[in-house]
């Protein structure tokens, strides 16, 4: 069995402060931006964050693909019908390090059984490190991609 985590970015790269992508205030306004274009804090916002500022697994994403590696199932109909696929599974890493908000971004249509062992895994995972902007613990989300093949 061949089994892949695959790091994605949370920025290009740029050094930028990071970004709101979602508020789950109950309003529709939009965060406020002040003349420098950096973001005031908002209590509940989720921010993406530069690669040294993001959340991550303890012990890092070596760590965390030995994790995934150990912990993932392979669906037996799939094993045995040699089904590959992928899946990308978004979360939150909460200020605590408790992983929130779980959802299936893309699954792979031969398999949908990826997709709940994949949830099931990530939800299972232990505390993360949260991720830091200004100095302080924030919300932060990330998108896991997971590509499964059977060999």
């Amino acid at each position: 069995m061949l089994f892949a985590v695959t790091a994605m970015a949370q920025n290009n790269g740029e050094n930028k402060p990071p970004t709101v992508v979602e508020s789950v205030k109950e309003s529709n306004s939009l965060p406020n931006v002040d003349a420098v274009g950096e973001v005031q804090e908002l209590e509940d916002s989720i921010y993406t964050c530069e690669a040294k500022n993001r959340a991550q697994f303890k012990g890092g994403d070596a760590a965390f693909r030995n994790y995934i590696f150990d912990k993932f199932v392979y669906p037996k109909r799939c094993f045995e019908m040699a089904i590959s696929g992928s899946v990308i599974v978004g979360f939150v890493v909460e200020k605590d390090g408790r992983l929130s908000n779980l959802k299936i971004i893309e699954q792979s249509p031969k398999c949908p059984e990826f997709a709940a062992e994949a949830l099931r895994v990530v939800r299972s995972s232990p505390r993360w490190i949260p991720g830091m902007a200004n100095g302080v613990y924030v919300r932060s989300y990330h998108e896991l991609p997971l590509k499964m093949s059977v060999e």
